[in-house]
């Protein structure tokens, strides 16, 4: 069934069965300001893993609590509106997801209950039968977090690993945090040097490293030479892999690079997505450090959290960029949080 939504300045078209999204505004050549109600939810179901990453943006530890089932159809209950219809995606994460001992009940909920497409990131260690099957029933898509200085995931590893859902016919992308730590590495990545161990995903999508949990500032991507180096190899890429990119990267994408910007999206948060954590806590995105931009279900429906709490969020970053550039408005202006991410005026 295609999902529709229609008001005077925002129409969204959604697919389940391909996951693609077609919205515009009053005219097609028009981009709406921010949807009625959000198309995409990030939600934490845990604060729980026992991989203690260093770059983990969490915090995350085997202390981490797990979010109660009634809790979750509770959250999924307020992310359905009479009007507009449920939230079209739910992106599912942690901590490490695949630990909650009720994950498979969580994807079942989420997609037959609700009728919202469930999609999930994890470390990929702790796959077993009924999760490949409740991913295979329920699941749009999924991605495997990997970090070259992680020692307990060998390439090897996580090429057998993407064998296996290739062949149970799960998509699956690659999460790759880019930092100054790992730079050189993406830059091997993109001429092709690690092509057999990723060829058997869909994509590898590279995420911006933010400082927040326990990542230091230390190794927030700078304006060096071996980004430039890695900018170029985006536009001319020796790897046959596909490759994507969180929002964090689209300013630098936009200013310092010939994509074609019609295939590049900006920062949604607030606008077009949302977050809520394990605690029932409603943020505009998962790295948001401002509490004055953090509302409780407990205490608030959705509802207004989305229609008039973010307001002041909305007015505070939309356009927030005053360099001269005639790319702020596209790129939607820089990080509100990080200082560090706004990198384009040192390239």
């Amino acid at each position: 069934m295609i999902i529709r939504r229609h008001t005077n300045r925002y129409n969204f078209v959604a697919d389940p069965k391909t996951g693609i999204t077609f919205r515009w505004g009053e005219t097609f050549k028009e981009n709406p300001i921010m949807a009625p109600w959000p198309e995409l939810a990030d939600v934490s179901i845990s604060n729980y893993c026992n991989n203690n990453c260093e770059y983990c943006y969490r915090n995350s530890s085997s202390e981490g609590k797990f979010i109660a089932l009634k809790d979750f159809s509770f959250l999924l209950n307020q992310l359905t509106c009479p009007e507009y219809g449920a939230v079209f995606q739910i992106a599912l994460g942690g901590g490490e997801p695949l630990l909650h001992p009720e994950f498979v009940d969580i994807l079942r909920i989420t997609r037959e209950e609700f009728g919202m497409i469930p999609n999930y990131t994890t470390n990929g260690k702790f796959f077993n039968q009924d999760i490949i099957e409740a991913t295979k029933k329920w699941c749009g898509a999924i991605a495997i977090s990997y970090d070259p200085y992680r020692k307990d995931v060998s390439l090897d590893e996580l090429r057998q690993t993407g064998i296996i859902l290739k062949k149970e016919n799960i998509k699956t992308n690659i999460h790759y945090v880019l930092s100054e730590k790992t730079i050189q590495h993406a830059i091997k990545i993109l001429k092709g040097y690690y092509d057999e161990f990723f060829n058997i995903y869909n994509a590898i999508i590279f995420l911006t490293y933010k400082p927040t949990g326990r990542a230091n500032y230390s190794d927030c991507i700078k304006g060096s030479n071996s980004l430039r180096s890695f900018l170029r190899l985006i536009e001319e890429p020796v790897s046959k892999v596909k490759t994507g990119f969180d929002a964090c990267m689209v300013p630098l994408l936009m200013k310092h690079t010939d994509i074609n910007r019609d295939f590049l999206d900006s920062c949604e948060c607030g606008f077009f997505s949302v977050y809520v954590d394990e605690e029932l806590n409603v943020k505009p995105c998962s790295f948001c450090t401002d509490n004055q931009y953090v509302f409780s279900l407990k205490e608030t429906n959705f509802k207004d959290i989305w229609l008039k709490k973010f307001t002041y969020y909305r007015k505070k970053v939309a356009n927030n960029c005053h360099e001269e550039c005639n790319l702020s408005i596209e790129c939607r202006g820089k990080c509100p949080y990080f200082e560090e991410l706004f990198i384009c005026k040192s390239l």
